[in-house]
């Protein structure tokens, strides 16, 4: 029975492997850093008397060095070994984990905390999307979608570390999360590999007969090769880092006050307000399948558009919301659209661009998307502090959100260059 298992498990295709390593590191950063900061962030509040600006300053900084980073990190990923630089990030937000139990002020808790988002950036989405992106061409929307389950699955979690906060606090549970950090993404991050190429494989385990050497012929077997560039002088470039960016403002906005509004505007506890993120998180599992699946099949654009349309819907529900029901019913919306949108951000500027400069082109697109990450969290707590009601806050973000949704619709695939086919529109 055990020889039979091993001779089926290695009969499948290495790239599902890194896929599910993928899943799994993206649901540690999830459940312990990136989604549970709204549930830490009470707790701050009370600890030191912050305010929500406060709050909402600390995560935008965070957010503004990812964006910074990004080009150095693209750059990174295509001149280093990407293993090394996710073990250089693992070991970075591990250890930054342990000194955040340690910290006394404001002053160390940016630095500790950036140093933390500079581990995360590293060993996170660009560095995990750019080697899928690599190891798959046909199942590429598959494969990232199935990737960012895995940061749904660790918001799953995000209630449990609510409990640990109530039970141990919240510096003993940090310097738990460093060690699980390290535990969990030293082994994971051993298992990738740049391109299939290096192993003598192709993309989506097509035959190894089929190999060819080279950027330019990878290029021809699977779309456009474009250079930084080259890609950044295109509309398309443009037109969908804006539109991502209004998506991640909405994203990250609703990460980082989500529990906050829900037990001061509702009055429920922090651990009944991270079990309602928990629930969006879920749902947003099912998004990201159906996405994933159908983003191999039909018009991405389209998908993407009626995700933006499914986030302005959420946000102006939660505009007028005063009941756990109507909470409840824009979390679910919410949590279903970031799914449905979510895997193809990759999949949409590996299938326009290329994969060889994928890194890069990443890089250079996330200091527009910073704007929405940094943007969407720091208007919300502000205009939320000057008003004293979400409701303002949230009806920007509803029509922020529209204003991405154009920008997906209006989307046009750029000329493919150096004599290159491009294949029909995504």
């Amino acid at each position: 029975m055990l020889k039979r298992l091993h001779q089926r498990a290695a009969g499948i295709y290495r790239g599902w492997w890194l896929v599910g390593g993928a899943m799994a590191l993206q649901a540690v950063l999830a459940g312990l850093f990136f989604q549970a900061y709204g549930a830490y962030a009470a707790y701050w509040m009370a600890e030191f008397g912050w305010s929500r600006t406060t709050i909402s300053l600390a995560y935008s900084l965070h957010r503004t060095e990812s964006g910074l980073l990004g080009p150095v990190h693209g750059w990174l990923l295509q001149r280093v070994s990407p293993r090394r630089v996710i073990v250089a990030g693992v070991l970075t937000l591990g250890l930054g984990f342990m000194a955040l139990a340690f910290v006394q002020d404001f002053v160390q808790f940016i630095v500790v905390f950036l140093l933390m988002a500079v581990g995360a950036s590293l060993c996170g989405l660009l560095s995990l999307m750019t080697v899928l992106v690599n190891w798959f061409d046909k199942r590429r929307a598959t494969a990232l979608s199935l990737m960012q389950t895995g940061m749904s699955l660790g918001g799953l979690a995000v209630p449990l570390v609510a409990l640990g906060l109530v039970a141990f606090g919240w510096r003993p549970m940090a310097f738990a999360s460093g060690i699980v950090v390290i535990a969990v993404g030293l082994p994971i991050a051993r298992l990738m590999r740049r391109d299939p190429e290096q192993l003598g494989l192709r993309p989506d385990g097509a035959p190894a007969g089929t190999s060819t050497r080279g950027a330019r012929a990878r290029a021809v077997s699977t779309g456009p090769a474009f250079t930084v560039r080259e890609a950044i002088r295109t509309w398309a470039f443009w037109s969908m880092s804006i539109a991502h960016a209004a998506a991640v403002a909405v994203v990250a906005a609703v990460s980082v006050h989500f529990v906050i509004f829900v037990n001061e505007t509702l009055g429920l506890s922090v651990a009944v307000a991270a079990s309602m993120l928990a629930l969006m998180t879920g749902v947003s599992i099912v998004g990201q399948l159906v996405g994933g699946v159908l983003g191999d099949r039909v018009d991405k654009r389209a998908l993407a558009t009626g995700g933006m349309l499914g986030h302005a819907l959420a946000m102006a529900l939660l505009a007028v919301a005063t009941t756990p029901l109507a909470v409840t019913v824009a979390a679910l919306l919410h949590g279903v659209a970031w799914g449905l949108r979510g895997p193809l951000m990759g999949a949409l500027r590996a299938d326009y661009f290329g994969r060889d400069s994928f890194a890069a082109v990443m890089g250079f697109s996330s200091l527009i998307v910073m704007v929405g990450t940094v943007g969407g969290p720091l208007m919300l707590g502000i205009v939320t502090d000057l008003t004293g009601t979400y409701a303002p806050g949230f009806l920007t973000l509803a029509l922020l959100a529209l204003v991405g949704s154009i920008g997906f619709a209006t989307l046009r695939r750029p000329e493919a260059l150096h004599g290159t086919t491009s294949r029909p529109p995504a």
